[in-house]
């Protein structure tokens, strides 16, 4: 008896000074974000956005019930008091660790986006696996009220359009990151436009990928790169999946188109005097898609030509998209100035100060070294007759 007395005061002592969920916030009172936009107020203030989702309305969605998501804003001195203004506009405290994707209005991004980026380095609510993207000619919050046909949340829409372009995807705010912190290396992002439909109407039905937006070493974005020069950009710095190119061949009159696979990029960095020059070589296995030419491919002369006419030309539109950020922006986007930091270390420590004035200078050659490896199933086109083949 004196034993089930005691346990008994035990187990009500324990209830006394358990600790419960004091702090908890039930689900029911969350607001669930997935996109997020940053733009220039005025007043050098800055406007938050966020695309919020509303769960009742998911499955309604096509059915009367109206959008599954809202936008929500707010403007402050800083990006932390402009989301706290906002938030005095909800019911529901937003939950942020779901972000998919952050959009930056090109205003500012042309501002720079320094002081604004810090907040999302700190918050432990963030993830740094973020999609982030530039509207172009628009602000983020225009865009992330733009519906989109194939998702109930436009957020997704964009994250995975990005995606299937061969993107970084989440990983685009941690490589910004690298970059910017990385000496004489300037960062790059995507861009997104709004796709329109109708000439007199100009109804938007949409986003599309539309490049690359450059920025400087003040991360001040100072120009772009158009979706063909992003994809060669990307080649020199090793970091696509994949590619398509299309070149003419004189000699079979006709056009032939490759996918690139594992293509890889190397900078070779040679330094004589106070010259400084750069051999970029590229590499990668082709699978030819389609050939409009005379030409039949199984013979290994005949391939080689389509390889070195594709070589040479990926090789001149390399060139022409580092020449064009080189004298144009005069920003290392490519990784030239971390090629000399790990070749000559010592002869960087002085050169990594003046880096941007020095790249504009720099000596660069591109060399492409393509091999078709697979040629499909045929190798003349089957519509040919066997007069007009060059066997």
């Amino acid at each position: 008896m004196i034993m089930k007395r005691a346990i008994s005061m035990i187990i009500i002592l324990s209830m006394l000074f358990a600790t419960g969920c004091w702090d908890r916030i039930e689900l029911n009172d969350l607001g669930i974000e997935l996109g997020w936009g940053l733009d220039q107020a005025p007043n050098e203030q800055v406007e938050t956005s966020a695309q919020v989702v509303i769960p009742s309305k998911m499955k309604a969605e096509g059915g009367g019930g109206g959008k599954p998501y809202f936008v929500v804003s707010g403007i402050g001195k800083t990006t932390l008091d402009a989301t706290q203004n906002m938030q005095a506009r909800l019911s529901r405290k937003v939950l942020r660790s779901h972000r998919r994707i952050m959009l930056i209005g090109e205003p500012l991004a042309r501002q720079g986006v320094k002081k604004v980026l810090d907040t999302y380095v700190r918050d432990p609510q963030v993830r740094m696996r973020t999609d982030v993207m530039v509207t172009k000619n628009s602000t983020a919050k225009k865009f992330l009220e733009i519906p989109y046909p194939l998702e109930n949340i436009p957020a997704l829409g964009a994250v995975k359009e990005h995606t299937a372009m061969g993107g970084f995807g989440s990983l685009v705010l941690l490589n910004f990151l690298i970059d910017a912190s990385t000496p004489g290396s300037c960062p790059t992002l995507p861009i997104v436009e709004a796709v329109t439909e109708g000439i007199d109407q100009g109804e938007t039905k949409g986003f599309a990928y539309a490049g690359r937006a450059i920025f400087n070493q003040d991360l001040k974005m100072v120009g772009s790169v158009d979706k063909k020069e992003a994809i060669l950009m990307f080649w020199v710095k090793s970091t696509n999946k994949y590619l398509e190119y299309a070149s003419f061949i004189p000699k079979g009159n006709g056009e032939v188109t490759v996918d690139v696979i594992k293509p890889k990029g190397k900078i070779e960095p040679i330094l004589t005097g106070n010259q400084i020059k750069f051999h970029v070589v590229l590499t990668g296995h082709g699978i030819i898609r389609s050939a409009n030419t005379n030409m039949d491919l199984r013979n290994r002369k005949n391939l080689k030509v389509v390889e070195n006419v594709i070589s040479r030309d990926i090789s001149k539109d390399v060139l022409q998209v580092i020449t064009k950020v080189q004298k144009e922006y005069g920003t290392d986007v490519f990784g030239f100035g971390e090629a000399i930091h790990r070749k000559y270390p010592y002869r960087w420590k002085r050169m990594k100060q003046n880096w941007d004035k020095t790249f504009r200078t720099a000596n660069i050659s591109v060399e492409t070294r393509l091999n078709i490896e697979r040629i499909g199933l045929i190798g003349p086109p089957l519509q040919l007759k066997e007069s007009e083949i060059q066997r």
